[in-house]
């Protein structure tokens, strides 16, 4: 239930958020927009508990967030989108590296090995594999757009380890609303910093397209009611699941969108294409099996 709650949310997500941006061209200004309603939602119910642990979520896990959310924008100044969904897509490795490094699970493919069982590390790798295929005809580098997108790879990563660690290993005693309202609160704030420093225009831009554009407020707020659902379902599903298993889950919606923009909005769809998402899908599904 809750990996096909954060799915649907995570999806719809996605495809609002394009809408929103498209018609507004302020990015950052929705994505404080969405924060500021999620801490309304958050506050509004009556369910704010700060146990042990508050503090240490608060000075890290939404400075990560805000970290990879600028380093994506930099990375995207320097290399094109199908390059940028590529390089994201190698998350799964990453972290199936890691997190058996550290967490040593009971099942290991070698006793005391700190690598990873060969049928995650092969289904993981497949899913970067098919990506890259579908995106080969897009994939362009430059040194500066390296630098950045292995950034954001690191930051993505250490975010979903890092709040794995808080929400399964460490357990802290802090309830779902109020880690929302932590993330949400200092995450807004830190996005404001970057948006006065970064693209100081785009409030204007946002109030212009919802003043005069139709239908821009309507997708904005949409996007809002999908930002507090994707913030509860998220915590909820990464107690529940590894961070590999979470960024493997990521990878499989961004799929489902890549589907839709093939039989709705006329996407690439040659023979290289397809069969790069079907690869994807079939690691998908045999990680989840493994």
């Amino acid at each position: 239930m809750a990996c096909a709650s954060w799915s649907v949310c995570s999806i719809g997500m996605t495809l609002l958020n394009k809408l929103a941006v498209s018609k507004t061209r302020a990015p950052v200004a929705v994505v404080i927009v969405q924060m500021l309603a999620t801490c309304l939602v958050a506050a509004a119910s009556c369910d704010l508990q700060f146990g042990n642990g508050w503090r240490q979520w608060a000075v890290s896990v939404p400075l990560l967030f805000v970290l990879m959310m600028v380093s994506s924008m930099l990375a995207l100044q320097y290399v094109t989108v199908g390059t940028f969904v590529v390089v994201r897509n190698l998350g799964p490795v990453f972290t199936l590296f890691v997190e058996t490094a550290i967490h040593r699970p009971d099942k290991l493919a070698v006793e005391g090995s700190v690598l990873p069982d060969w049928r995650a590390l092969a289904s993981t790798t497949a899913i970067a594999l098919g990506v890259w295929m579908y995106e080969a005809h897009d994939v362009q580098f430059s040194a500066a757009g390296l630098f950045f997108l292995l950034l954001n790879l690191v930051l993505a990563c250490a975010e979903r380890m890092l709040q794995r660690h808080f929400l399964a290993v460490q357990k802290v005693e802090v309830s779902k609303p109020a880690l929302m309202l932590l993330n949400n609160g200092i995450g807004a704030a830190l996005a404001l910093v970057v948006l006065l420093v970064m693209s100081p225009k785009e409030a204007k831009l946002l109030y212009h397209a919802m003043r005069h554009k139709p239908g821009t407020g309507l997708a904005v707020a949409a996007s809002c009611l999908l930002g507090c659902a994707i913030s509860y379902t998220g915590l909820w599903l990464q107690r529940l699941v590894t961070a590999t298993s979470f960024m493997v889950l990521g990878s499989l919606t961004k799929l489902m969108v890549i589907a839709w923009g093939i039989v709705f909005l006329g996407d690439a769809s040659g023979f290289l294409s397809i069969m790069g998402a079907a690869i994807s899908v079939g690691g998908g599904f045999a990680y989840a099996h493994a």
